[in-house]
């Protein structure tokens, strides 16, 4: 045992220094919303840094929510994320994972000016509870005839 025993440092110094550089390798590692909170208070506007960390090819989908999720407006990032050129379904599903809804995503959208019609389709993709072949919605009188007459409370039914 005493021959064996000027070696048992060799056992225990791995052990040792992995849980003393353990705190800082967890420690060095920042989150997406880390990295956008830190560079938003730099320049103290969020379209320059959602636009940054597109080009910087981190997920389009992780720097939409992270933002929305900071408290920015969520038509001002969905604005910068696409005028980033980042991809479209991923930008939406960030928004809609953020907080979002999907009538917020379509109007910023259009607003950007992405065709409403592909706006739809990335809509109907990214959203799991609107499905495709939505159906527009009619909305008619009371008393089921267009046009004219008066509205009676009977009519109601």
């Amino acid at each position: 045992m005493l021959k064996y025993k000027k070696y048992m440092y060799l056992l225990f110094l791995p052990i040792i220094t992995a849980l003393v550089f353990a705190p800082f390798s967890v420690c060095a590692e920042e989150t997406v919303k880390d990295k956008i909170a830190k560079n938003y208070k730099e320049t103290k506007d969020i379209c320059p840094v959602v636009k940054k960390f597109i080009k910087e090819a981190i997920d389009a989908k992780e720097v939409v929510m992270a933002s929305i999720q900071l408290g920015h407006d969520a038509c001002l990032v969905i604005r910068c994320a696409i005028e980033a050129e980042g991809n479209f379904e991923r930008i939406i599903a960030g928004a809609l994972a953020g907080g979002a809804t999907a009538d917020v995503c379509s109007r910023c959208m259009i607003e950007a000016g992405v065709d409403p019609v592909k706006a739809r389709q990335v809509l109907e993709t990214a959203s799991p509870t609107m499905g495709p072949g939505l159906s527009q919605i009619d909305i008619d009188m009371p008393g089921h005839a267009r046009g004219g007459g008066f509205v009676s409370p009977h009519s109601f039914e």
